[in-house]
């Protein structure tokens, strides 16, 4: 896969990145470049930035000058977060309460990405969303289903992590759940109550989407998908038997 820099939309650019398993399975990953409305940047995840990519983000933000903040938003998205921290050492980092224990010498900003006390930093520009009723960073380290969610409003971009990706089917791709999604719901009463009420509060908050940019997967390539208010409810009703089943289980 071949970096690149995507414009999505006024003021939204989607780096596109590289991530392979066993040197072989390119899943791909993602940053974003998002201009607020103060005029200054802030880069959504971490991407090591080289070549033409690197030369674009630095043409738009003077030098990197202009990068006001580097935010992470994936718990387990760590592997280019130290590279692009010495790029931009200007820039205020933040990080997921994983990432501040992950890399313990980085300078990172008091505030987590998964706390309302960082969505209140960014609010003009910026809604937040943390999923509820799974866990956030499992004890298998396999299951990657959770993120911090963003919503630029400006653009009507969704940002997302894994816990949405547009998953190829032999018709096209169509926005998912990620498939882990059974085995990170808390086991407890009610968990899945709290998923789907969080789920839910996802589907009225996308009829303000226009488009989404997902990280392990290519975006859809001219094809029509519907809204994406209609794409995120359908994903919610393919889950429905998922969260049934861990219900009848668990309460």
């Amino acid at each position: 896969m071949v970096d690149r820099l995507i414009p999505i939309a006024e003021g939204f650019w989607n780096i596109r990145g590289s991530f392979k398993v066993l040197g072989l399975l390119d899943l791909g990953t993602q940053s974003s470049l998002v201009r607020l409305h103060s005029g200054r940047f802030v880069l959504l995840d971490c991407y090591t930035l080289e070549g033409n990519v690197a030369d674009e983000v630095l043409a738009r933000t003077d030098g990197g000058k202009m990068i006001e903040a580097i935010i992470n938003l994936h718990p387990f998205h760590t592997i280019h977060v130290k590279a692009v921290a010495d790029q931009f050492p200007g820039a205020r980092l933040y990080g997921t309460k994983r990432h501040q224990e992950r890399i313990p010498q980085l300078s990172w900003a008091p505030e987590k990405t998964e706390s309302t006390a960082f969505a209140a930093l960014f609010r003009e520009d910026f809604d937040f969303s943390v999923p509820r009723g799974v866990d956030f960073v499992p004890s298998n380290q396999n299951l990657h289903f959770s993120s911090v969610l963003a919503v630029h409003r400006a653009s009507r971009t969704l940002h997302v992590d894994a816990t949405l990706n547009y998953l190829p089917f032999p018709w096209g791709e169509r926005l998912s759940f990620h498939p882990t999604l059974g085995r990170v719901l808390e086991r407890r009463e009610g968990a899945t109550d709290d998923f789907r009420a969080w789920a839910e509060e996802l589907v009225d908050r996308s009829k303000a989407i226009d488009r989404v940019c997902t990280a392990h997967a290519r975006l859809p390539r001219g094809k029509k998908l519907g809204s994406v208010h209609d794409q995120v409810l359908s994903a919610l009703e393919r889950v429905e038997g998922t969260l049934r089943k861990h219900a009848q289980k668990y309460g």
